[in-house]
């Protein structure tokens, strides 16, 4: 899916998240975040349509989400963007997908905010 395409805005964020590979959490940064998925930064991206398991928890909510995903893209590291893996929901609790879309749309407005227009 390009850019363009995406059905709702994406915000950066640096927030700790597990996810379970081959039988163990592993601990890693989700670096950007939307209402339809993520991007997971780790030297070693899984296989394209491998299924994850995610535990996130967000800034300021004390609950532990977890999340079933599908790997749709991988990164290899660059100069500009680094190693990962993006993530499409395709598991997720609609309480769970309304407290994401609280957060990024919290966000959006706080970035507007402070934008010099």
């Amino acid at each position: 899916m390009g850019e363009n395409e995406r059905e709702s805005p994406r915000i950066a964020t640096n927030i700790e998240i597990k996810f379970r590979e081959k039988g163990s959490f592993i601990r890693s940064y989700m670096l950007n975040v939307n209402n339809g998925g993520l991007f997971l930064k780790t030297e070693k991206p899984m296989h394209i349509d491998a299924e994850v398991t995610m535990h996130i928890q967000l800034p300021d909510d004390p609950e532990t989400m977890i999340v079933e995903g599908r790997v749709v893209w991988t990164n290899k590291k660059s100069k500009v963007f680094p190693a990962g893996m993006g993530i499409q929901f395709i598991g997720i609790l609609p309480e769970h997908k309304e407290k994401i879309k609280a957060f990024v749309d919290a966000n959006l407005k706080e970035i507007k905010s402070l934008s010099i227009m």
